[in-house]
């Protein structure tokens, strides 16, 4: 057989299939297109199947029924809150863009007003060039003025030993770092 009867041969069969599955109670009728035809059929269903995506979005913290959950894509954040259950008392509310398009694998966590303060204040510490002991990079610590990669590996190690740092004078422990060093860097500095 040539690899045209074979096509046609497979269309046939398939077609009885496709009758005989709609001849058992299916309500559906089957149209059975030639082989160019399925093809642009198909790419256009894909092409529908993009736009009804659904997306899957975690939202936790302050609302009343944290948990993921499946919206339709082009949903905003406030879809989510809705499903979610709203917001708890203990919300700080204005910390959420309810507007932001909905993504999937997004995580929105909703904090108190205590966390986002925290948030605030650690974001505008970076922001001035000061660097939490406990949490700072190796690259971070190195564009603090003294803190070359040496040291820096060294604070980082000391971090893992120790556990962290229980104050920022605990940094004369670090190998190489005594109170001369530590004079010109403790205001770019601090421990949470």
């Amino acid at each position: 057989m040539n690899k045209n009867r074979i096509k046609q041969f497979g269309v046939c069969l398939l077609g009885l299939f496709l009758t005989a599955c709609g001849a058992g109670g299916q309500q559906d009728e089957f149209t059975l297109l030639p082989i160019e035809q399925q093809a642009q059929t198909v790419s256009a269903e894909e092409t529908l199947a993009a736009e009804d995506k659904a997306v899957f979005v975690y939202i936790c913290g302050e609302v009343v029924s944290p948990g993921v959950y499946e919206v339709p894509a082009g949903s905003r954040i406030w879809d989510v809150l809705l499903l979610a259950g709203g917001f708890t008392e203990d919300a700080a509310q204005d910390a959420i863009n309810l507007a932001e398009k909905a993504e999937d694998g997004m995580q929105i966590t909703v904090p108190s007003p205590a966390q986002e303060e925290a948030r605030r204040a650690a974001r505008e510490r970076q922001e001035a060039g000061l660097f939490n002991l406990n949490t700072a990079s190796k690259e971070q610590l190195c564009t603090i003025p003294g803190i070359g990669e040496t040291r820096a590996e060294a604070i980082l190690r000391y971090r893992e030993e120790k556990g962290g740092f229980a104050s920022v004078e605990e940094i004369m422990q670090v190998d190489g770092i005594k109170e001369g060093l530590y004079a010109k860097i403790q205001d770019k500095i601090y421990v949470e």
